[in-house]
């Protein structure tokens, strides 16, 4: 898939989830997807299932949002989303009001979401191919 794809893909995931449709989100996903914080710990996703679970909570409204940006970097969609003005606080970093999200891809598959406390660390996450960071 070339990288005009990857975006494409990436940015209408993005608005069937904004408008309520796991559904196409879940043909979409990898069964063994991650969906890792910006800090690792015990509540990161690490299968479909638990990512559709929690976007199924109530408290996973504030992960709506505008999506202000999607770009391809070294195979992966960097993407920044400024969260929905009704979006109740949490612990994921704002930088001058975005959340910063890298999106992995294999095919048409997500098999990865890493949140990033700012754009600067999701652009080298992104450029690391296969990289891992235990806290980025």
């Amino acid at each position: 898939m070339d990288a005009d794809a990857k975006v494409a893909l990436v940015r209408s995931l993005w608005q069937a989830v904004s408008r309520g449709d796991l559904d196409t989100l879940a043909a979409h996903l990898d069964p063994d997807a991650h969906w890792r914080a910006v800090e690792d710990g015990p509540w990161n996703c690490e299968s479909r299932t638990q990512i559709l679970d929690f976007l199924r909570r109530p408290e996973a409204s504030g992960r709506s949002g505008a999506l202000e940006s999607a770009e391809e970097v070294a195979g992966r969609v960097v993407v920044g989303v400024r969260p929905a003005p009704h979006a109740e606080p949490d612990q994921w970093p704002l930088e001058d009001g975005i959340r910063s999200l890298v999106v992995t891809l294999a095919g048409d598959r997500i098999v990865e979401l890493k949140g990033c406390a700012t754009r600067a660390i999701a652009l080298a996450y992104a450029s690391r191919a296969g990289a891992t960071f235990p806290s980025a």
